[in-house]
């Protein structure tokens, strides 16, 4: 009665409880929006979520509600013209603009989820089974109950679990901890806002609602927004709707700006609505925040190591059978007494075996070795955005490289020209003047003589105005250039000359000038100015050829306009192309008149008045010639794409070492490239393997050789910078974008290269090499030792008249300690030596397994069979001790573990080397690992005792247990003599009778149908087939030689 009126009471308590809640949250639920806002909004009248709802459906109605972005600036307490002063009460409102960090998994919760493991939990269960029946029934042996030792093979077999768990757990604890760490550098963005009534450039996490943001193309919006002005703003929206056209933005149709959408053309100002976790790209990532995917190798691996684990179980459930059959029969014919602790024994026996089996080092391994190889790359200037592009590079078999700031220095300098019919060269250039006509520009005399200064003045206000790079001074007053590189060489000569670019660019008020940025497809950059007189003035930039098929006049020396004649043209094209052939990048400079007195509202297309042909000159990089060199020598094709003329590209091509005429490589034009693979495009794939050379590439033909690559089996590289670099940055197996690049270009690669360096891509394929090979070498270390404990377990157990097996269940879970965690340590950071670029690339489905590796874990593992059988039956004899007396057994016990850490040493080479130890010096970590495996070794011998099944040994007998693992050193080199088909070609195919002509061609290291297709294009290719007769094409184009012919 009394605990029925206390069940009573505490069932009324908790519906009262239940009830109160209820109302209270409905009470909540049911807030006005008004009293909302007086309670948390403060002075601000819109509420995020008002805000989110409205850019998520692009609800026209609910920005009139609001007043227009007119009205929301007032809501918002902002000035559309001088942005917030008071930032304060906004970030308590809106929230920061940042994401809160998933949680992060606990020391705890990865004990927990390792202790979830089956076998593990089984193992505890005989381990308790084990103590339980120790202290409790008579040992058969002895004929009594072991009180005194009958608990120490369980808790010695917990306590090994414990160890176990607890390094995994803390590996996969430190291993998360460093990722975040990596993801939390690679978040750092900067933007430029208006604030305080001036500009300011801060962190993307710190913009806050009610900044005035600036934007222009190439980047990626950091918040939501509401457009405000600017010139021709498009933005690429298809991450957000799917719809791959661009949506040009404008307070009419659309002014809502969509965070994590990319900003493909133009320029200028959004008011910030959004941010954080109330934006709509945060939103959407809070609402798909999963874990981190695995990489293609870590689900090899896993796949790996569960075929592995089926064949543990397979072999410990038959050990088990024949024990228990073997045993039942010696108890039938009476030389045994029943006990179920000789049956408890088998199933631990059988379990360790399975847990020993179960290769889960492997995933640590390629943890290790992919989260050392991210760091280690970071250090050489390469930050890795996707983790398997790690190992992606490492089979890389072509590399699509930019020229621009990744094979030369990016520090664009004009070095030559030509201005109203006068050529010019600039003295300590290096350039030399072909003739007394050429007029040699010092610094003591910066302007061509005989050219009238009303052109060059309408040359400096055109480079002036139609630009939009700038120098700045840093707080050392140091100057430097922020934007455009090739701007930077043409604002540098407005400088050498004598002219102030400032000073023209702050004359004209924006009211009165209109900018068409760079565009792609037409090569060229457009400014419309509204000069004093009312007349409009369209100042055009862009390449050479290209302006001056649209030129009909020429500005004379003498400042007059006149019709440009055919000679005209020829000696226009005849300096393009003498300035082309010596490696320049040639630009026209020219302008137009506009028709009316209005600013346009699209680019001008009408005829031009050339003014000036430019040759800018940007340096190779000195350590390039040597990468690309080291890339041909690795079996991997280095091909440059850029937006230069055909000579200027051939030029600088031949100079990087990339581009060889007489070897039979091609250089064609993109507008060329394109045809053909629309027309003919069998007949171009099979001339594929010969192109070295895209010139005046636009985005799409990059991202059609990109594509055109990887269906003939190559594994791509490529880089980019610009944000129409995107597409072929993604397609590729690897994008490498450049620091100095869009945030479009690095969202869609899966590497950063820090320094712009063409070497760091080199660099790169190295690690990825390296990755690969880490992996595989602790894979061969730790299959030889899983093939041979198995059948040493299991051969030793049914061989023995007792059926006890060689090694205790606890000698075996510390084997599978030290040889899964230290081993993998030890062979996962093995650093990238010169050597990995001295063979070719494997095929990206090539097996984990060579058949060289294949050999060596068989050789190695029937070698450390036949050595430990040895060991166990003849041993004794050797030591002068009684067969399985305990030091005999500790003897066994120790010359297995020594033999696994000599065999380390051969599980470092994975080919046919000699010198095991060469490179060991240079991977102080590995030799460090050694030490720390040694000395626990050292530990559990000498000082484990019961606990270990272990006793003390003599120095002569821990020199003999090392001498049999030292013997395994010269049975690997004897093992890598043997002859085997390695898994890539290492040879190279001739290309004929024309190959004595053109060099040979590299097919080392691609998979059997890129072989078969290399084979047929060299067939068609000695036949005569399309462009066998030319060197280098420029098909469907007549070319300026043709002309001057």
């Amino acid at each position: 009665s009394f605990f029925r009126q206390i069940l009573c009471s505490c069932l009324f308590f908790s519906f009262f409880l239940e009830v109160s809640v209820t109302m209270a949250t409905r009470s909540l639920d049911n807030l006005t929006p008004q009293s909302h806002v007086s309670l948390e909004m403060g002075p601000f009248t819109i509420t995020p979520d008002s805000f989110l709802n409205m850019i998520q459906r692009k609800d026209r109605d609910a920005f009139n509600s609001m007043g227009g972005v007119e009205g929301i600036a007032r809501a918002l307490h902002t000035s559309l013209e001088e942005g917030p002063t008071e930032m304060a009460a906004r970030s308590s409102v809106y929230g920061r603009n940042c994401l809160p960090e998933p949680e992060p998994v606990t020391l705890f919760k990865l004990i927990k989820e390792a202790l979830e493991d089956l076998m593990l939990r089984m193992l505890i269960a005989a381990a308790i089974l084990s103590i339980v029946f120790g202290m409790t029934l008579e040992d058969p042996k002895s004929g009594r109950v072991e009180r005194e030792t009958g608990w120490i093979e369980g808790t010695a077999i917990l306590i090994s679990v414990i160890v176990v768990v607890s390094v995994s757990a803390g590996n996969d604890y430190q291993k998360g901890k460093r990722f975040r760490e990596m993801e939390k550098q690679q978040s750092v963005k900067f933007v430029d806002v208006i604030r305080d009534a001036r500009k300011q450039t801060v962190e993307a996490s710190d913009v806050q609602v009610g900044d005035i943001m600036l934007i222009e193309a190439g980047q990626t919006l950091c918040a939501d927004g509401i457009y405000i002005d600017g010139q021709d703003v498009k933005v690429d929206e298809s991450s957000a709707t799917g719809e791959s056209d661009l949506v040009k933005k404008n307070l009419q149709d659309d002014p809502f700006l969509l965070s994590g959408t990319n900003l493909n053309e133009g320029a200028g100002r959004m008011l910030i609505v959004g941010v954080g976790e109330n934006s709509f790209s945060g939103k959407n990532t809070m609402d798909t925040r999963t874990e981190a995917a695995e990489t293609p190798l870590q689900e090899k691996l896993a796949l790996l190591a569960d075929h592995i684990g089926k064949a543990g179980i397979a072999a410990a459930v038959l050990l088990v059978v024949v024990l228990s059959i073997k045993q039942g029969i010696r108890i039938a014919i009476g030389s045994a007494s029943f006990s179920i602790v000789d049956f408890l024994d088998f199933l631990i026996v059988a379990i360790t075996v399975i847990v020993v089996a179960i290769p889960e080092g492997l995933p640590l391994a390629v943890t290790i070795a992919l989260a050392y190889g991210m760091k280690a790359m970071y250090s050489d200037n390469c930050l890795v955005r996707i983790l398997a592009s790690c190992e992606t590079m490492g089979a890389a078999t072509t590399i699509c490289s930019d020229k621009t700031g990744t094979l030369t220095k990016n520090e664009m300098t004009v070095v030559q020209g030509w201005i109203a019919g006068v050529p010019f060269v600039l003295a300590e250039t290096g350039i030399q003047p072909a003739d007394n006509t050429v007029v040699v520009l010092r610094r003591d005399h910066p302007r061509p003589a005989g050219v009238d200064d009303s052109v060059l003045e309408n040359l400096v206000w055109g480079i002036s105005l139609n630009s939009t790079a700038e120098e700045k001074a840093d707080s050392d007053g140091r100057t430097f250039w922020v934007g455009n590189k090739t701007e930077f060489g043409l604002l540098g000569f407005v400088k050498f000359m004598d002219y102030s670019f400032t000073e023209r660019r702050e004359s004209v008020s924006p009211e009165n000038r209109r900018t068409f940025p760079f565009s792609s497809a037409r090569k060229r950059m457009t400014t419309a100015v509204r000069t004093s007189t009312g007349a409009v003035l369209c100042y055009v930039k862009g390449a050479s050829e290209m302006v001056l098929e649209d030129c009909r006049s020429v500005l004379r020396a003498n400042g007059q306009e006149e019709n440009m004649t055919e000679g005209d043209r020829v000696v226009a094209e005849t300096w393009i192309q003498i300035m082309a052939e010596q490696g320049n990048r040639t630009l026209a400079i020219a302008y137009s008149y506009h028709s009316t007195e209005e600013l346009p509202t699209e680019e001008p297309n009408g005829a031009l008045i050339l003014v000036a042909i430019v040759g800018i000159q940007d340096p190779i990089r000195p350590e390039v010639p040597k990468a690309v060199a080291d890339c041909e020598g690795a079996g991997i094709i280095v091909r440059m794409v850029t937006g230069d003329n055909l000579q200027t590209a051939m030029a600088i091509a031949n100079l990087c070492g990339i581009y060889n005429e007489s070897r039979g490589d091609l250089a064609m034009l993109g507008v060329d490239f394109e045809k053909m693979m629309k027309t003919y495009p069998e007949k171009m794939r099979l001339q594929l393997p010969r192109l070295r050379v895209l010139a005046r590439s636009s985005p799409s033909d990059k991202h059609l050789l990109v594509g055109a690559l990887m269906d003939l089996g190559e594994v791509v590289g490529v880089t980019g910078d610009g944000t129409n670099d995107a597409p072929a940055l993604k397609l590729a197996n690897v994008g490498f974008a450049m620091r100095s690049g869009t945030d479009v270009a690095k969202g869609a690669a899966a590497m950063v290269l820090l320094d712009d360096n063409f070497a760091t891509v080199v660099k790169a394929v190295m690690w990825g090499r390296s990755v690969n090979d880490n992996v595989r070498r602790f894979l061969q270390f730790q299959l030889t030792v899983n093939v041979c404990s198995v059948l040493l377990t299991f051969i030793g157990s049914v061989a023995s008249e007792s059926n006890t097996e060689p090694l205790k269940s606890v000698q075996l879970l510390w084997l599978n300690l030290i040889m899964d965690t230290l081993a993998a340590l030890a062979l996962a950071t093995e650093q990238p030596s010169e050597e990995l670029l001295e063979r070719p690339p494997l095929p990206k489905h090539a097996s984990l397994i060579s058949p060289r590796m294949w050999v060596n874990i068989i050789g190695h593992a029937f070698y450390q069979l036949a050595v430990m059988l040895l060991a166990l039956y003849y041993g004794h004899l050797v030591l002068g001790v009684e067969q399985d007396s305990l030091v005999h057994r500790t003897a066994v016990f120790n010359s297995f573990i020594l033999i696994q850490v000599w065999n380390e040493f051969n599980a470092r080479k994975l080919h046919e080397e000699v010198n095991v130890f060469s490179g060991l010096l240079r991977s102080q970590g590995h030799l460090l690992v050694t030490v720390v495996m040694l000395a626990f070794q050292f530990v559990a011998v000498q000082f484990g005792g019961s606990f270990m099944g272990t006793t003390p040994l003599t120095l002569e007998q821990w020199l003999g247990c090392s001498v049999l693992g030292a013997f395994s050193i010269p049975w690997g080199v004897l093992l890598r003599q043997i002859p085997v088909m390695d898994i890539a070609p290492k040879t190279v195919m001739p290309m004929g009778a024309e190959t004595e002509q053109h060099g040979k061609f590299r097919v080392a290291g691609v998979d059997m149908v890129h072989r078969i297709r290399v084979a047929r294009a060299l067939t068609h290719y000695l036949e005569g087939g399309i462009l066998g007769q030319s060197k280098t094409a420029s098909v469907g184009r007549p070319s300026t030689a043709k002309k001057m012919q």
